[in-house]
């Protein structure tokens, strides 16, 4: 679904299957079928108001199959989200944002990892995703377009979404139900009940998709299996232990199955802390870490800069440090444009003055470190503290051997 490697040999083995080639039509092109087809469709009665010819068929079923074994695919053409202001605000189709496919990179790669498990018949694990992240950086948007493409196009999948308070649920739901109710017509199953922020199931599909709360005491997802879980706000909830004591040990050990935590940090010394920084440091068997830094999508945070402007010590140590880091958490090394270091040098000396530096400097961490900040007043103050980690040498690893072993 998300490794290119996969999903071509699905789609051979389906070519072959069939006698002929599925064809990947670009969104203009998708946008003129779906209008003409949904011409031919009454949505009042459920029927189509003609029979389909049979290049309408060869195109549905064309989008049917694509759509099942390719994640791309389908959500760039068939996720309608509620655009960012950046794009403009409104409704319209999803378009992968920087951070978001270094998300889908990742995936891709931990899903070939389980597939190259299961062909040397060893167990699969499945794919458990501890997400650290700067803020608004679309993980959201993208874990429920995830769930969504798993609930419409798989039979039997059994979906949990939770966050920790009511409010935050039902922004969950808002946005599956957008991408839902804007799916056309063959693309979208029945919908058996669904009882708002609660839960949805599908009629004849048989999926189902359970929303739930993090402030409740009973243990989440306890007692029942779940194929895709997604959990948001993860640092903020009042009972986290749930999530690793009553949650963790259902979580099904198939190919799958896919798990995303997501969260900004919420000061030091929490379950969060604890959690994220051990997959990190020491790793785990089962959950795989992701950083997702505040420059990952270069058109979110930015501001032009006035003519003669000259970046201060401070932003240049910043922008040397993301330079030095920037490669183990995105992949490349990255140089700040003047716009997006204009904007973080601007963001933080506001921040400053308000004496809420360290809030800034969570929600827009540059690394994991600089991202876990004391919520109280400490004996140094965050200016000195953050300083001081810019200052800092990135560590080197050495090769010690002792007695000539």
């Amino acid at each position: 679904m998300y490794s290119q490697r996969i999903i071509g040999d699905q789609q051979g083995k389906l070519e072959k299957r069939l006698g002929f080639k599925l064809t990947r039509y670009p969104l203009d092109k998708v946008e003129a079928w779906v209008a003409h087809l949904d011409a031919a469709y009454d949505h009042d009665k459920k029927l189509l108001r003609r029979a389909l010819t049979p290049e309408e068929d060869r195109f549905i079923l064309n989008e049917t199959l694509l759509s099942t074994i390719d994640y791309l695919y389908h959500s760039q053409r068939y996720h309608t989200i509620e655009l960012d202001a950046m794009e403009g605000g409104g409704l319209g189709h999803l378009h992968l944002w920087g951070s978001q496919r270094i998300v889908l990179k990742h995936l891709a790669k931990w899903q070939d990892e389980d597939q190259y498990r299961v062909a040397q018949k060893a167990d699969a694990i499945g794919t458990l995703v501890a997400c650290h992240k700067a803020r608004q950086l679309g993980m959201t948007a993208l874990s429920r377009s995830l769930s969504a493409h798993r609930l419409t196009t798989v039979p039997g999948v059994r979906v949990l979404a939770g966050s920790v308070d009511e409010d935050k649920v039902m922004e969950l739901y808002t946005r599956d139900k957008t991408i839902l109710d804007n799916l056309p017509w063959w693309l979208k199953p029945e919908i058996k009940y669904d009882e708002k922020g609660a839960h949805i199931h599908f009629g004849k599909l048989s999926s189902k998709v359970l929303y739930q709360v993090g402030s409740q005491k009973s243990g989440v997802g306890q007692g029942r299996q779940f194929d895709v879980i997604h959990l948001t706000e993860c640092a903020s909830w009042p009972y986290p232990l749930t999530i690793e004591n009553d949650l963790y040990p259902t979580i099904p050990r198939a190919a799958s199955t896919l798990c995303i935590l997501e969260s900004t940090a919420q000061g030091r010394v929490n379950w969060w802390h604890d959690f994220t920084e051990r997959i990190r440091i020491k790793g785990s068997y089962r959950w795989r870490y992701l950083f997702i830094p505040w420059y990952a999508e270069e058109k979110k945070y930015r501001f032009t800069p006035p003519a003669g402007w000259k970046p201060s010590d401070i932003a240049i140590l910043h922008a040397k440090k993301v330079h030095e880091t920037s490669p183990e958490w995105i992949g490349r090394a990255v140089m700040l444009s003047p716009e997006q270091l204009y904007w973080w040098e601007s963001e933080r000396g506001d921040a400053v003055k308000r004496g809420v530096l360290n809030i800034f400097l969570t929600n827009y961490c540059a690394t994991p470190e600089e991202s876990f900040q004391h919520t109280s007043s400490s004996a140094f103050s965050p200016e000195i503290l953050e300083r001081l980690r810019l200052q800092a040498t990135v560590g080197e690893s050495y090769d010690v051997r002792l007695g000539g072993l």
